[in-house]
């Protein structure tokens, strides 16, 4: 993995770790300028719905204290991703039906699958991508503050 700001390029597709209590939170975005993107993820809120539920909305990249990492699954040099085709291959893939901890990476990693199904995404090793990033993430935690910009490495298994 290598790591830089410059690394944060619109139309490109990243792996999002949020810093939570336990784990990472895990989402995909693909950044529409140089300060915000298109996050899609799974999400429970116990008050409303009780199961994991699919969501997409603008997330800040700069100076959100949650958002520690960011890793690099596609460039936008090997072509575009539009927050259209990303959140249509997250709605192929169903939300979990349970309220169990941890369903969210498992999650991220079937949508990269469906991308690359459709010829968006190319991995070598989907496994040692999913295993390259939790250990990214779970470095990070420093990160998730105001003042500093997510951690950014591009993936070594995807191009």
């Amino acid at each position: 993995m290598s790591a830089s700001r410059s690394d944060i390029t619109v139309g490109s597709l990243y792996i999002a770790g949020f810093t939570q209590a336990r784990a990472p939170h895990v989402g995909l975005i693909v950044p529409t300028d140089s300060k915000t993107g298109c996050l899609v993820h799974i999400r429970i809120d116990k008050d409303k719905f009780p199961n994991w539920m699919h969501q997409h909305r603008t997330q800040a990249i700069a100076n959100d204290m949650f958002l520690s990492s960011l890793l690099k699954i596609h460039d936008v040099s090997a072509g575009e991703i539009t927050p259209e085709q990303l959140r249509a291959a997250a709605a192929e893939i169903p939300a979990p039906d349970n309220d169990e901890f941890g369903e969210c990476g498992p999650w991220v990693y079937r949508v990269v699958q469906q991308l690359q199904n459709v010829g968006l995404v190319v991995c070598t090793d989907l496994k040692g991508m999913a295993e390259e990033f939790e250990a990214f993430a779970a470095g990070n935690r420093a990160y998730a503050r105001r003042d500093r910009l997510p951690n950014v490495a591009v993936s070594q298994f995807c191009t």
